[in-house]
């Protein structure tokens, strides 16, 4: 029988003192620890965009966790600006909420799974990289593994814009030494990605490099989809994305 979903609205401090605002979805009508997914979204964008997926994971029995990141898009709740953010602060913000969300009473601390689409996903990689003792599985969907590429075209063309979006001087600066492929595969648990082969903001090969890397990855591609799934493609990355955790818990 389908369990339906409850939601819960949360807010966590970081140590600098800016707040994180986020929204559970957890399964309803039962008493225990849960696994819980971790979302990231991507840069521009805002926990909203995603929760429509919130209910079809409590329905399989997994609590769900959305945040926006500070100052990880115009929409977001939470505190800080698009200028202030960098790929070093949203990895603060997702370490920070790993911490809090391992003290809650409802998760269980050894089924925490991370999933990040575009730079949500490679901020999820590098977080899972650093604290691999923490995640259970990562789930990657059309990961922005080229982050440091742009930055670096932007940084020595002297731009400051990306998608009519205005950068703090630390983005670049900071993105375009990022070894990505050097240090994501410090993360030995199991990888999914799942990646569209019409992307044409993040080529499928960045995500296919990392196949070469990663100890105990997977490649999905969906025919035909490009960055951004909607209809048919959402509906089946979610329940590739649900498939794999079942299989890891």
């Amino acid at each position: 029988m389908e369990k339906r979903a409850t939601t819960k609205e949360i807010t966590f401090v970081k140590k600098d003192g800016k707040k994180l605002r986020g929204r559970f979805y957890l399964p309803e009508g039962t008493d225990r620890r849960y696994p819980i997914v971790i979302f990231c979204h991507g840069f521009g964008s805002n926990f909203r965009e995603l929760m429509h997926h919130g209910a079809g994971f409590a329905s399989a029995g997994i609590c769900c966790l959305f945040f926006d990141f500070c100052g990880g898009g115009p929409g977001s709740l939470s505190d800080g600006t698009m200028e202030e953010m960098t790929v070093g602060t949203e990895c603060e913000d997702l370490n920070t909420v790993i911490d809090c969300v391992k003290g809650l009473d409802y998760v269980d601390q050894e089924r925490i799974f991370l999933q990040g689409e575009s730079m949500g996903g490679l901020v999820s990689a590098l977080a899972a990289a650093r604290r691999q003792e923490d995640v259970r599985a990562l789930v990657l969907w059309y990961p922005a593994f080229g982050v440091p590429d742009g930055a670096r075209r932007r940084y020595e063309a002297g731009e400051k814009e990306v998608f009519g979006l205005r950068l703090g001087e630390d983005f670049d600066r900071e993105a375009k030494d990022i070894d990505v492929y050097g240090t994501i595969p410090a993360y030995g648990g199991p990888v999914l990605m799942i990646h569209g082969d019409q992307d044409a903001v993040v080529p499928i090969g960045y995500s296919e490099r990392a196949l070469s890397i990663y100890r105990d990855a997977r490649l999905t591609v969906i025919p035909g989809a490009g960055h951004g799934y909607d209809g048919a493609d959402s509906v089946a990355a979610r329940e590739y994305s649900i498939d794999f955790i079942r299989e890891q818990m």
